[in-house]
């Protein structure tokens, strides 16, 4: 059988919200790996892309051993995330410049503080803002100049939300939180993958945060969404794109500040959950794809 899929994963922004797509990643390795034991999320997937926070995770989870295994499973993170979410995120240390250790900054050196960009052996856009220019700004792993970079550097850059971090220097650039100008990178990461895979068919992942459908969205979330009706549409006319948004409506959300880390984890994690398992059609059909891309 000649049919190689190549996958892209995609994921929206959203603080404290990671934990949704986190749950939803830990769900698809589980279900990967009853199709081929031996191989895991980074083995499965060609283009990761993501924005803000969830730069945090989308890092981690592509790292390699030297057998090339991953060395933080999905789960392992999410994890992490509901020991450490609330003192990442968190908004009470202020903007006293004499203080330049901040949760965040302390976290993300901790556990990766010796990996450079060059760690990361996937294609990967990690999107910040570069608040000089009033422009979005992407890592990505064809940047030379940057391999040597520290990935927590690129990580706080990604997610460093103004008004609560302090913006990441590096040159002339001053980059903060990737939200600011990327809500959702589907679009993005599927032309990325194109200049990589031109020909070959793509599944592309979407995954996002946690809407909910009874409150007034803001506009990062009308962006967000209107990123995933332009991927629809596409997906109607390109028959080389097989396109899946995976976006759980929580009910529990009271508001749109990606960047309150007073959402319960709790709350989150049931919905998610929830989620997941009133939408199975959706995940057979992937998995379907996969067991396809895996026999080609």
């Amino acid at each position: 059988m000649v049919c190689k899929y190549r996958v892209v994963i995609s994921i929206d922004g959203g603080g404290i919200r990671g934990l949704v797509p986190l749950r939803i990643i830990a769900h698809l390795e589980r279900i990967f790996k009853e199709i081929d034991s031996d191989l895991d999320i980074p083995t499965w997937v060609d283009v990761f892309s993501s924005t803000s926070a969830s730069t945090i995770f989308t890092g981690a989870m592509m790292l390699k051993d030297s057998k090339g295994k991953s060395i933080h499973k999905p789960q392992e993170i999410l994890d992490l995330y509901i020991k450490r979410g609330k003192q990442i995120f968190s908004k009470n240390t202020g903007l006293d410049a004499s203080n330049s250790i901040y949760p965040l900054t302390f976290v993300l050196d901790h556990y990766f503080g010796d990996i450079t960009m060059e760690d990361l052996k996937n294609h990967f856009l990690f999107f910040s803002y570069n608040s000089t220019s009033e422009s979005s700004f992407a890592f990505s792993d064809t940047m030379d100049r940057y391999r040597n970079l520290a990935l927590s550097k690129v990580m706080t850059a990604c997610s460093a939300f103004p008004g609560v971090f302090p913006p990441v220097q590096l040159g002339k650039l001053e980059l903060i939180d990737g939200m600011l100008t990327i809500q959702n990178p589907a679009q993005l990461a599927y032309d990325y993958a194109r200049m990589f895979y031109p020909t070959d068919p793509i599944v592309l992942i979407s995954i996002g945060t946690g809407t909910n459908e009874n409150i007034q969205k803001d506009y990062f979330e009308v962006e967000a969404e209107k990123i995933h009706e332009e991927m629809k549409n596409q997906s109607s006319i390109d028959k080389k794109l097989l396109y899946f948004r995976f976006q759980p409506n929580i009910k529990s959300l009271t508001s749109y500040s990606f960047e309150d880390e007073s959402q319960s984890i709790t709350d989150l994690l049931s919905e998610t959950n929830e989620y997941i398992e009133n939408n199975k059609n959706d995940f057979d059909r992937l998995v379907h794809l996969m067991e396809i891309r895996a026999n080609s």
